[in-house]
């Protein structure tokens, strides 16, 4: 097997997971389920982390209700889009190294740890 065979398959691997988590997302409703991993932070301290409710925002999300996205976990809606990229530009890097080493330079990643400090402060103010 060749090494464009192998990423092909890996590719597709993690295609047919994804599917599969965000089938098992719209089936089950995390905030019901016993099985759905609990936050290890919030059951430590008591506060919320910057994911705690992504949870329940994708599953909202997955059914098209915006509004209960929203309240789940606003910041990682609205930067969802970004994650997106950034996990597309790291799966064919080297078919777009530019984007690539945009969505992963200093200046995104800093962005980013400055929005899940504000974020994870924020929300536990409120």
């Amino acid at each position: 097997m060749t090494g464009v065979e192998r990423r092909i398959i890996g590719r597709v691997a993690i295609g047919a997971g994804v599917l599969a988590l965000l089938a098992l997302y719209f089936i089950f409703d995390p905030g019901r389920s016993a099985l759905a991993p609990k936050c290890m932070f919030h059951a430590v301290t008591g506060w919320d982390c910057a994911g705690c409710g992504s949870q329940r925002m994708l599953h909202a999300l997955l059914h098209g209700d915006l509004a209960g996205a929203w309240r789940a976990n606003a910041f990682l809606l609205c930067v969802a889009p970004l994650v997106a990229v950034m996990a597309w530009a790291a799966m064919f890097r080297e078919r777009w190294p530019r984007l690539y080493s945009r969505v992963n330079s200093l200046p995104v990643i800093i962005g980013m740890g400055a929005g899940i400090l504000v974020w994870t402060v924020a929300r536990n103010l409120v």
